[in-house]
């Protein structure tokens, strides 16, 4: 099976000098904002730390997927500075939320990033957005809880993650049926490690009352789909009967500070729901994160002299 670590350094290096926060939880930290009937000058960094959902900048409204977090975010960092990303690289600015503003410093090193191509137009959007929190870009809460920065003719509107996961959650016709598991990670201290998951033969079977893997369907979890999109355990198989009945259907693959059998601590702990992505979605609990998609496995496969290459099932 095939192994994926992905490195701290895309998701936690940039908190050296301007910071991210340090688990996806944190997106819900922070003081919570009273309602008022005028915009709220953001004044300390609590009352923005964690993560925010980039619902438009400068005309550009970006996918609005979380995962749990999201593919576009400005996540603020308690010791100062935010970690960013709009389209496909990473990247952050050191400086203090206060007075209203975030407030850059003048002395500054160049902030590094990622350096992947997404092509011109997607390039030259991710720079103008990087560089957009090098202009003391001002800050304030709107009466609808959402951030509203400004600076120049540039506008950047930005949404808790909750409220963008609350606002696409799939119902139960949507998530209900076999799923293919894609990937399985941890995330913890700003990094994440993960199992690619192409080989895994069982699926991820979400009933009207019920959550297993498909080889194993006696330890199925009794579960009830909340309101608030989450898989809540009622009863049922918990993680010791599962990894009991399920053996090496979740346990064949590993590495080191994560483990298959995790699967089991995830499926029976009220796992929440995002939806991900078109035929996609990811079950959450704590630190342990399952993405699932109803899309077939493909892998592309080449000829020994390069000459051409092709997909073929999984």
């Amino acid at each position: 099976m095939r192994l994926l670590m992905i490195s701290a350094l895309m998701l936690a290096a940039f908190a050296t000098g301007c910071g991210t926060a340090e688990t996806p939880a944190s997106s819900q930290a922070g003081t919570p904002v009273a309602v008022s009937d005028d915009p709220i000058p953001v004044t300390d960094v609590m009352q923005v730390l964690g993560d925010w959902q980039v619902l438009s900048f400068d005309g550009y409204e970006p996918p609005v997927y979380v995962h749990p977090r999201p593919h576009a975010f400005a996540s603020f960092a308690f010791e100062g500075g935010v970690g960013l990303r709009l389209e496909c690289n990473w990247s952050g600015a050191a400086g203090q939320v206060a007075d209203g503003r975030f407030n850059y410093p003048a002395d500054a090193p160049p902030q590094g990033q990622t350096a992947m191509s997404c092509g011109p137009e997607k390039n030259k959007r991710d720079s103008a957005y990087f560089g957009f929190f090098r202009k003391n870009p001002t800050m304030e809460i709107r009466p609808d809880g959402r951030l509203l920065m400004r600076a120049g003719d540039s506008e950047l509107l930005l949404a808790r993650v909750e409220e963008v996961r609350i606002a696409t959650l799939p119902t139960m016709d949507d998530i209900s049926g076999p799923w293919r598991a894609e990937s399985f990670m941890k995330m913890d201290n700003g990094g994440i490690r993960g199992i690619g998951l192409s080989g895994l033969a069982e699926r991820v079977v979400i009933g009207d009352t019920g959550l297993a893997l498909s080889g194993c369907a006696e330890a199925t979890v009794t579960t009830r789909y909340t309101e608030d999109g989450r898989l809540e355990r009622t009863g049922g198989a918990d993680a010791a009967a599962i990894r009991k009945a399920c053996g090496d259907l979740t346990g064949g693959f590993s590495m080191p500070g994560l483990s298959g059998t995790e699967l089991a601590d995830l499926l029976a702990s009220s796992p929440t729901v995002y939806r991900s992505g078109k035929d996609r979605i990811t079950l959450a609990s704590a630190d342990l994160v399952l993405d699932l998609t109803r899309e077939p496995c493909v892998m592309l496969n080449q000829s020994d002299d390069h000459s051409r290459t092709w997909e073929e099932p999984c």
